[in-house]
């Protein structure tokens, strides 16, 4: 295809791994594709950048011509060299408000602080969310009374079982929906971040410093933090099993994590429907409950 996407930009869980915990085959053909053609492959997470590089390690997906984008764009790295491209903190007064209404709802509060997740409590998907993106876990004594010199919020990760998540996302928007960006990554998780910081707000940022234009670029998504990185994005693709409001926002349906959705569309972009050559399989430690979404 004559001039395809510089950019490619693609959320992980429901979207880059299968329901297995695996990258499908014609997906990492497609990706090495991509990236001989000179695309940067934009990892678009609400996971933290040390969780990101866990993935990667544990799947052995090369790291050439690869950005980090963690915390839904809060923090971007390039993969390869580790350099730092923009990180973007929420307002303490800020954090500590969310954190006290979430309590005050029996909600749990998670900080995210660059490889530090800051609690105060040592409940057990505490545990799952550190161990599973490798973060040392910092307990304190109370999150709604830390201080801006304790350490910066790039993230704040709320847990709760959806029945009772749901109705507090809806008071959350009433209270702070006009300072911050949220979202659900989950049916038990709700994120934020800073005002007008988000997976799309991460590509632009990136084509930016890298004098390429985002029309230029596709993107993968499934789940509600992915919004924003589908409507910025030049193409954006709703995977199979998205969530209706993912499927309505997006440029086009592609199949489902589990049969071949990213490789569906890339193989149009950059092999004119031709499917690109496999690549060896690499032996990949099985993924297990701590590396994915769940409870």
């Amino acid at each position: 295809m004559k001039n395809p996407p510089s950019l490619i930009a693609v959320d992980i869980d429901g979207t880059l791994l299968a329901s297995n915990g695996t990258i499908l085959p014609g997906t990492r053909a497609e990706f090495a594709r991509a990236r001989a053609a000179g695309a940067t492959i934009v990892l678009a997470s609400g996971r933290p950048v040390a969780g990101l590089r866990r993935l990667v390690r544990r799947l052995r997906l090369d790291t050439d011509g690869v950005v980090y984008s963690g915390v839904n764009g809060a923090v971007s790295i390039d993969a390869e060299t580790g350099d730092l491209l923009a990180r973007h903190g929420l307002d303490p007064q800020t954090v500590r408000g969310i954190a006290a209404l979430a309590k005050e709802n029996g909600v749990i509060p998670m900080l995210c602080d660059g490889d530090d997740l800051v609690v105060d409590t040592e409940d057990p998907q505490v545990v799952i969310e550190a161990e599973g993106n490798d973060l040392n876990l910092r307990i304190v004594g109370d999150v709604t009374t830390l201080t801006e010199d304790e350490g910066s919020v790039d993230k704040l990760l709320m847990y709760a079982p959806p029945e009772v998540l749901r109705p507090f996302a809806e008071l959350f928007t009433e209270r702070f929906g006009a300072c911050v960006e949220s979202s659900f990554s989950a049916p038990f998780y709700y994120e934020a971040t800073a005002k007008g910081v988000h997976k799309g707000s991460a590509l632009t940022d990136l084509a930016a410093a890298r004098g390429l234009d985002v029309a230029a670029s596709v993107a993968f998504g499934d789940n509600g933090n992915d919004l924003p990185l589908i409507r910025t994005a030049g193409l954006g693709v709703a995977m199979g099993n998205a969530i209706p409001e993912v499927l309505e926002a997006a440029d086009r349906v592609t199949a489902s994590h589990d049969e071949e959705g990213i490789a569906a569309v890339l193989m149009e972009l950059y092999g004119d429907g031709e499917p690109a050559p496999p690549v060896p399989e690499p032996d990949v430690e099985p993924l297990h409950s701590l590396d994915l979404r769940e409870p």
